[in-house]
């Protein structure tokens, strides 16, 4: 029998939306009831709960900087940036202003927040006192701590976008007290800011009087130290200059004077050492000796007499008495005039010496006022080290005055903060928003209802559509039969009206394991084809008999063998099924029940007898002696009335036997329907794969395990040569609309 081809294909949008769809159908009643009740629950709770109103105020935290006391100031202004107004909205909520508010209003005496109201409230009481013993809190420890807790859980602050504005918000079932509440809680913010800067002020005043006073002592002992340093090393200082840099910048001074002094008088004694009375004559003496009044009257008398000597010599000649005369005149000048200069070299000669001398006073003096400076110098070190302190000491106290007299002149403290709209009283409710709350209520549950269904499909194991079996394994899929449970006459009731057909909860299949309910059911699905050739079944079955049809391309199916890959998946009712609408449609039909480790086909139909398929091949003999007619739809059967051991079944169905009967079958008859065994518990299928022209391998949807499909198929390679398709069983899909509109006897009922 030709094959049709096999190949995995996509699952196009539109088939995951009918999915999707076809979920939610049958899902309707869960998802329906789930919705209802959440709702009805949220109404209860809503209804229950206590109607509050609420009031808000606004406070600005003010980003000007106030002047006045800009330079007296001890608290610094708050910030303006996102962590600063961040700070000011825990700031207004905190505990030490709930606290206070709590204390003004007197709200411990409030039945609102002193004790639990509505439902929630006292279930919360009854559930978090108990753990509150538990665990050993003390209730007597804080007696305003639970209407701190109150208050709290019934206020907000929050920052208004990016704004400076802070919104505060305080709810109650009263709508006056809501607004008194928190008009108190600004009220009280703004009075604690200026409190706190009062209180910070003070505090400042005292500590800088107190360090004021320790600074004065300070400065005074430091400028006693230091005088007392300066007695102690001598270092008088007057006008701020170093007495012996002085001395021996004038000492400097005298020595450079004296020293040219003394070079000049030497410069002098040693010219005037040199004068004679001839230079003196020639006008090449000193200039000091020159400028002598006395050698200028005896230079002038020399004159004189010269003249008068060579005037007589002239006149008498050099031995006249009056030239001799003339000539002891001038020799006597000359005696005068060389005492004279005598005198003057020996006058020079002491200024020299004197000069020389206050050189080298001077020298000394300077040289011993040098080592001074330098014992002064290692002295000055540590009188630059106390002038350094005291003139610190002198500016730490003269700052600490100053901002001392500044604190103290401190009296306006202004706010940080202020009002910008007070809490008016509400007019209406605001909590709880009924019909907001109810409508999330519903559709929550809606969308929780919808994801439940959703995930109870997703978790079930098994195939749901043949798209789906396409999909995952590739397999080609021959017909899809749907879950039913048919209720109608046993054999010999053909003519009778069927009765209410209804689909089964997921998880049951057209045929489950040998119990008697089950056999009973077994039977009434193989006499429903011909009961009620019209109904959903029947369809079904036809449908999976005309793709076998189809894939013969017109010629005689020949042998079809029905396996599965677990038992229990309804393979014998499909094939009792199948067998009976073959031979309504024309066809000679032979159904073999090959499963002779557990036989059913003879139970499903009705038949009784004791040879069948063992028997006869073990004694083979004449076809007919172990073939049955079934009169109710004409249907040739070789079934099985007795157990047969595993090594012995699969020695049979692998015996020439077993060959010779399926090409004699083969030949007699136009179709050949074998009911196999299931391929993973044995290999009693395998042996007959060869001999058969198709199988057909049907899985029961939601139950049989995609693992045990591939399993099965990867275990028997031999098969896929031979696999004409899947046949889904027990598909919970929806064919309630099609057959409803068609023939209101029946109604299926979508899981």
């Amino acid at each position: 029998m030709p094959r049709a081809p096999i190949g995995p294909r996509g699952r196009e949008d539109a088939d995951i939306f009918r999915d999707l769809l076809a979920c939610l159908k049958r899902n309707l009643r869960f998802i329906a009831a789930t919705t209802i009740l959440g709702t009805l629950v949220t109404l209860a709770i809503v209804f229950s709960i206590t109607p509050k109103y609420q009031s808000s105020v606004l406070v600005l935290v003010d980003p000007r900087q106030t002047k006045i006391l800009q330079d007296a100031e001890v608290v610094g202004r708050t910030t303006t940036d996102n962590g600063a107004i961040e700070s000011e909205v825990e700031m207004i909520q905190s505990k030490a202003i709930v606290r206070k508010v709590v204390e003004r209003l007197k709200l411990n005496e409030d039945p609102e927040f002193a004790s639990p109201s509505g439902i929630v409230g006292t279930l919360r009481a009854v559930l978090i006192a108990p753990i509150k013993n538990l665990f050993g809190s003390n209730a007597n420890a804080d007696p305003l701590g639970y209407i701190v807790d109150a208050v709290e859980r019934a206020t907000s602050a929050k920052r208004r976008g990016l704004t400076y504005v802070i919104e505060f918000n305080a709810w109650s079932e009263n709508a006056k007290k809501s607004a008194l509440i928190a008009n108190t809680f600004a009220e009280i913010y703004i009075a604690e800011q200026v409190a706190a800067k009062a209180n910070a002020t003070t505090k400042a005043s005292h500590w800088l009087g107190e360090r004021v006073e320790e600074m004065r002592l300070k400065v005074t002992a430091s400028d006693e130290a230091l005088e007392k340093y300066k007695a102690d090393q001598n270092l008088f200082d007057p006008g701020g200059e170093s007495l012996s840099n002085r001395q021996i910048q004038t000492l400097n001074e005298q020595l450079v004077d004296a020293r040219a002094k003394a070079a000049a008088a030497l410069s002098k004694y040693q010219l005037l050492k040199q004068i004679t009375p001839e230079r003196l004559r020639s006008a090449a003496a000193s200039a000091d000796v020159l400028q002598s009044p006395v050698v200028s009257a005896l230079r002038a008398q020399y004159a004189a007499a010269a003249q008068t000597l060579a005037e007589k010599n002239a006149r008498y000649g050099s031995e006249h008495p009056q030239v001799a005369t003339a000539r002891a005149q001038v020799g006597d000048v000359e005696r005068q005039i060389t005492a004279e200069i005598s005198r003057i070299v020996t006058s020079a000669g002491n200024e020299y010496q004197l000069a020389k001398s206050r050189e080298e006073s001077l020298t000394a003096s300077l040289d011993e006022l040098k080592q001074k400076a330098g014992n002064y110098n290692q002295a000055s070190v540590k009188l630059r080290e106390l002038e350094r302190d005291a003139q610190a000491n002198r500016d730490l106290f003269q700052a600490f005055l100053n901002r001392a007299k500044q604190t103290a002149e401190v009296s306006l403290q202004v706010p940080d903060s202020r009002v910008v709209s007070a809490a008016a009283v509400p007019i209406s409710t605001s909590y709880p928003k009924r019909a907001l709350m109810i409508g999330l209520g519903f559709f929550g549950m809606l969308g929780l209802s919808v994801a439940l269904a959703l995930a109870r499909d997703s978790f079930r194991s098994g195939f749901r559509h043949v798209l789906d079996i396409e999909h995952a394994l590739g397999l080609h899929p021959l017909a899809t039969i749907p879950f039913v449970q048919a209720d109608v006459p046993a054999k010999g009731a053909k003519d009778s009206a069927p009765k209410l057909l209804q689909l089964p909860s997921p998880g049951t299949a057209n045929s489950i394991p040998l119990r008697r309910d089950t056999m009973a059911s077994s039977r009434r699905l193989a006499s429903l084809v011909l009961n009620d050739p019209d109904c959903v079944y029947a369809e079904s079955v036809r449908s999976l008999y005309f793709a076998l049809r189809r894939q013969a391309n017109g010629d005689p199916i020949g042998a079809i063998m029905l396996t599965s890959a677990l038992p229990g998946e309804g393979k014998s009712t499909v094939a009792a099924s199948l067998a009976r609408i073959a031979t309504e449609s024309g066809d000679r039909v032979l159904l073999v029940d090959a499963d002779l480790r557990q036989p059913r086909v003879a139970s499903i139909l009705g038949l009784e007898g004791d040879s069948g398929l063992p028997e006869m091949l073990r004694d083979p003999g004449d076809l007919r002696t172990c073939v049955q007619f079934d009169s109710f739809s004409e249907l040739y059967v070789v079934g099985g009335y007795h157990r047969v051991p595993g090594r012995e079944a699969l020695r049979l169905l692998s015996s020439k036997q077993m060959t010779r009967f399926l090409k004699l079958a083969r030949e007699s008859f136009d179709l050949v329907v074998i009911d196999a065994p299931p391929l993973l518990p044995v290999a009693d299928p395998r042996a007959l794969i060869e001999h058969v022209d198709g199988v057909a391998l049907v899985v029961a949807s939601m139950k049989t395990p995609k693992d045990a499909v591939e399993t099965a198929l990867r275990e028997c390679p031999e098969i896929e040569a031979k696999l004409a398709g899947v046949v889904l069983n027990g598909a919970a899909d929806d064919y309630n609309r099609y057959y409803r509109e068609r023939d209101p006897r029946y109604a299926f009922e979508t899981l």
